[in-house]
């Protein structure tokens, strides 16, 4: 009865949520002004300035497409006219998790100047400036490519990655890694507690938390890493309580709180649903993994079997998404996942220095440099095999959903096998 009474209030939170944006109304195809205000950072690519409006008027959120290096600020109030399309509402279209329905290409400014910011905006200005500061810091102490790749890992920067390395990543399934995503939250903290569990249990508890503070402070706060956050802290508070089933809640709680808050996430956002993959993936699947392992090395067994884990369940996404089915992709993720952990962190504190002591910086970067140089001479190896990846595959939701159900009958087979085994008489 509860489970059905809950199933309806969210029906109807889904419902309420969707009306309040299908309520703002634009007339698409005509040319219309809109004076607002900018409230999120722009985003700067070779072909176009991307930034979100709010409408005084409507309220409504609108993504403007703007020329190239158009000197345009958070906080900004802007004043534009275009013509207003509306994009494709489907399971692959982010901007509806931050409630955008409607985008103008290329407008014309008619007016912009600095705006009047909330406490809160100031705040978040804060956060995207120290983000700019600390890629600034790598790109000053690390050479590219690996500075780019460095900074995909770190803060899911990706305009500054060459062509070819954007391929390598496609062709061989690991471009998850600089998608900022849940993924990278759950890389962190698994690594991080493998790392200090053995020396303290208070450490391998408050250093994933301290870092995952950190991550999500200095990539800006972003609502995606923020929900992932939020998500890896419960995690690690149901590690800290030791069982099983308080993970599963404290994931179902985390999660069931943050659809409430934002029901649209459940559906368009890709960081959400990786990051809850991942951690099902490592609770509930790593464990069988470890017992068939083949291996005698306790760390290296926990490391493969977390790696598998979390691939297997959110390979699926992955595949839908992206759209590439790498044939190699199985093989490059064990080669390279198990070290993402120390490079993020090693790559971080560097980083960090080097927003303090630019000389101590580049002075330490070897540190990682050696290790980022490796991974992606692993990636172009994999990527550059015969047949590596089939371009263009379309994954329905309809195949993620029998691919899950394969995954959990398998789970259930091998249960009943091993219950079997160990019960007298057999």
């Amino acid at each position: 009865m509860l489970a059905i009474g809950f199933f309806f209030l969210g029906v109807l939170r889904l419902q309420q949520y969707q009306a309040s944006l299908e309520n703002v109304v634009y007339p698409v195809g005509e040319r219309i002004k809109v004076q607002g205000q900018v409230v999120e950072p722009p985003e700067e690519t070779d072909k176009s300035t991307k930034a979100v409006l709010k409408d005084d008027t409507r309220g409504g959120k609108i993504l403007l497409i703007l020329k190239p290096l158009t000197k345009i600020n958070y906080g900004d109030r802007v004043a534009v006219e275009g013509q207003m399309s509306q994009p494709a509402a489907n399971m692959k279209n982010p901007l509806l998790v931050k409630g955008i329905t409607y985008e103008m290409a290329f407008p014309v400014i008619t007016e912009a100047g600095p705006g009047n910011m909330t406490w809160g905006m100031k705040a978040q200005d804060g956060l995207y400036s120290l983000r700019n500061s600390f890629e600034k810091s790598i790109n000053a102490i690390f050479p590219e490519p690996e500075a780019s790749f460095l900074a995909g890992l770190l803060l899911g920067v990706k305009r500054n990655l060459p062509a070819w390395l954007t391929q390598d990543l496609q062709n061989s399934g690991t471009t998850h890694l600089i998608a900022l995503s849940g993924f990278n939250i759950t890389v962190i903290i698994e690594g991080l507690r493998l790392i200090f569990r053995r020396r303290s249990a208070k450490l391998s508890f408050y250093m994933p938390l301290a870092a995952i503070a950190a991550f999500v402070v200095m990539t800006g706060s972003s609502s995606s890493v923020v929900r992932a956050g939020i998500m890896g802290a419960m995690m690690m508070l149901a590690y800290r309580v030791g069982r099983q089933s308080s993970a599963t809640m404290a994931i179902i709680i985390s999660a069931a709180v943050m659809v409430f808050l934002n029901p649209f996430i459940l559906r368009f956002d890709v960081g959400f649903q990786l990051s809850f993959a991942a951690f099902i993936g490592i609770i509930y699947l790593a464990p069988y993994i470890r017992e068939i392992l083949p291996l005698k090395h306790e760390f290296a067994k926990e490391i493969l079997a977390i790696t598998i884990g979390a691939q297997v369940m959110a390979y699926p996404l992955i595949l839908y998404y992206f759209g590439t089915f790498s044939l190699v992709s199985f093989a490059a993720n064990l080669a390279v996942l198990p070290f993402i952990p120390f490079v993020m962190l090693i790559g971080f504190v560097v980083a960090l220095i080097g927003m303090v002591w630019q000389g101590l910086g580049l002075a330490l970067s070897w540190t990682v440099l050696f290790s980022l140089q490796a991974i992606i001479a692993v990636i172009h190896f994999f990527a550059s095999l015969p047949f590596s990846a089939v371009n263009g595959i379309s994954f329905s939701t309809a195949n993620a959903a029998i691919y899950y159900i394969v995954v959990l009958e398998l789970i259930f087979i091998y249960k009943r096998l091993r219950k079997r085994r160990f019960e007298p008489g057999r």
